[in-house]
């Protein structure tokens, strides 16, 4: 089965994730829809301080949102809010040093948001790590997990008072083409059946797998956003996810040094990688289909042919139950999703 979803994966993915796919999509666009303005929007990047999160930042804030960049390092988070504002021109751009990996620093970014009585209309969930050594995170937890999917939903569920009370509001996960690979389960060789609570942070593997554990997180977050979408349905808060393309990045660079060296020809600027976030922010709410996976600014399949990597109702319960506990054992309080939950229900 992994033969085959590897073999799935690299055809439609030379199809439609390189710059020629990108280049197909584009010609059939209407791009009036990217001179829009954001101005009295704000909007939240997360990893914003390289890559395709700095490229979204870059991209809000010459649109006039106001901009509040998540980074973890404040150094170099500062650095790229100059770079940001002398790009733009915008000077309502700032950073907000905060870990996602870290429970208790999103829960004390989220409690610092509400006392300032912010609004947030656009939350990007970008920050994602790829890593072939397991390392675990301040809570304890392998950081890929800890950051990709622990971090993503403990973001959008503490924030979720937040986004409602800001309505209409979206919400977009950045995953990953890697998902196609991963089933939202564990049943690849090196891993031991099914999945269970206590494997959702790869603890199951024999011997760490970095890149079947990203791809795994990236298929996580296509269910988060599915989720997130059905919970807040009726609170005005649009959740999707989607994939940028294989986009050249630093950050890809060093962490699939092999897959890049190979496809590097066929990868796309980090423009053209990030312009599905930026039409997400900028077209009308009826166009989004909610709980949808976007790429090139349409919906897509959420599975290949032949990958055997569909799920029911049940295994995303089993997911959301997981999640639901390690926040609620983790540091600090935090009634964001009771907030938009009870937002939906008015």
């Amino acid at each position: 089965m992994g033969v085959l979803r590897s073999v799935s994966f690299l055809m439609f993915g030379t199809k439609h994730f390189g710059k020629d796919g990108y280049a197909r999509a584009a010609a059939k666009w209407d791009n009036s829809v990217m001179s829009r303005r954001l101005e009295g929007k704000v909007a939240m990047v997360t990893g914003a301080n390289q890559g395709l999160g700095f490229e979204t930042s870059q991209e809000l804030a010459r649109r006039g949102a106001t901009l509040y960049m998540v980074c973890r390092n404040a150094q170099r988070g500062e650095a790229a809010v100059q770079r940001v504002r002398q790009a733009t021109g915008n000077q309502d751009v700032h950073l907000q040093v905060c870990d996602v990996s870290s429970l208790a620093a999103v829960k004390s970014l989220a409690a610092e948001w509400e006392a300032a009585g912010r609004q947030l209309h656009l939350l990007v969930n970008n920050a994602g790590i790829l890593v072939h050594e397991r390392v675990l995170s301040a809570d304890g937890h392998e950081s890929c997990f800890a950051t990709n999917t622990l971090g993503s939903f403990a973001l959008t569920r503490a924030l979720g008072g937040v986004l409602a009370a800001s309505a209409p509001s979206r919400v977009v996960f950045v995953s990953s083409g890697g998902m196609y690979t991963a089933p939202l389960e564990p049943s690849s060789p090196c891993v031991l059946p099914p999945l269970q609570t206590r494997h959702l942070d790869h603890s199951d593997m024999r011997k760490y797998d970095g890149m079947l554990a990203y791809s795994r997180d990236k298929r996580r977050q296509v269910a988060l956003a599915e989720r997130f979408a059905e919970l807040w349905a009726g609170a005005g808060v649009a959740v999707v996810s989607m994939h940028p393309g294989w986009a050249t990045t630093e950050g890809v660079k060093q962490s699939i040094p092999g897959f890049y060296s190979f496809y590097k020809d066929k990868f796309r600027e980090p423009a053209q990688g990030v312009d599905t976030i930026v039409w997400l922010a900028l077209a009308d709410g009826s166009a989004l289909e909610p709980g949808a996976f976007y790429l090139d600014r349409a919906v897509q399949p959420k599975h290949l042919s032949l990958s055997g990597t569909q799920y029911g109702k049940d295994k995303v319960d089993e997911l959301w139950a997981g999640l639901e506990r390690m926040w609620a054992a983790g540091a600090g309080g935090g009634a964001g999703q009771a907030a938009a939950s009870a937002a939906a229900q008015r």
